[in-house]
């Protein structure tokens, strides 16, 4: 759905190049285009073989930090770590970086007290990834690569349950949408459930 993302630039982030808006990475780009393009490449060869092999894990944050290190460990020294500067976009900031990972452990936990969601009807299920989705978007844990580590964690999570998501059908800019009404705890998360009940497919309607 996206690549390189587009955050408000910080005066002081330590992620990007000397005097550059490219950040750093292992490929010695040093152009934010070439960047964007050598990445999506990149992550599109490691998404293939996450599918083909997913990461075993826990569902918590290590576990979506392992994702994040296997999706982007070609393109980033800091692949799999969570960020140590603060981000936002359209204005809007994303969680302090010093709370995220007291957050996010509530997070897994309270996903956890609810047995990974198991033995939920399609409906009930849907309400609560959608939750889950939009706390884990607020938090956006890493630098860059969120979104993509994101889908990543919950297709393995709905995966559990015999269901996957439809990605390449959903409209970025209608997730961008309802990723932003969730960090602004529109009710519900009813933009996100709205995208959800389209794109939430069993697994065996997909074979």
């Amino acid at each position: 759905m996206e690549g390189y993302e587009n955050y408000d630039l910080q005066e002081e982030d330590p992620y990007l190049q000397a005097n550059s808006t490219c950040l750093i990475n292992c490929l010695n780009i040093q152009d934010t285009k070439l960047l964007n393009e050598a990445e999506q490449e990149g992550v599109a060869i490691n998404l293939a073989e996450l599918i083909k092999s997913p990461i075993a894990g826990d569902f918590n944050l290590a576990h979506l930090s392992a994702i994040h290190q296997a999706l982007f460990a070609d393109i980033y020294p800091w692949a799999g770590q969570v960020r140590l500067t603060e981000i936002s976009k359209g204005g809007q900031l994303f969680l302090p970086y010093q709370l995220i990972e007291k957050v996010a452990n509530e997070i897994f936990s309270e996903l956890h007290a609810e047995n990974l969601l198991a033995n939920l009807a399609k409906p009930a299920l849907i309400q609560r990834v959608a939750y889950y989705f939009g706390r884990i978007n607020a938090i956006h844990a890493f630098r860059e690569g969120n979104g993509r580590t994101q889908r990543v964690f919950f297709d393995q999570l709905v995966a559990l349950h015999g269901y996957a998501f439809e990605w390449a059908a959903v409209s970025g800019e209608k997730m961008a949408q309802a990723c932003l009404a969730a960090r602004q705890r529109e009710p519900s998360y009813q933009l996100l459930v709205n995208l959800f009940k389209l794109h939430l497919k069993a697994l065996n309607s997909l074979r």
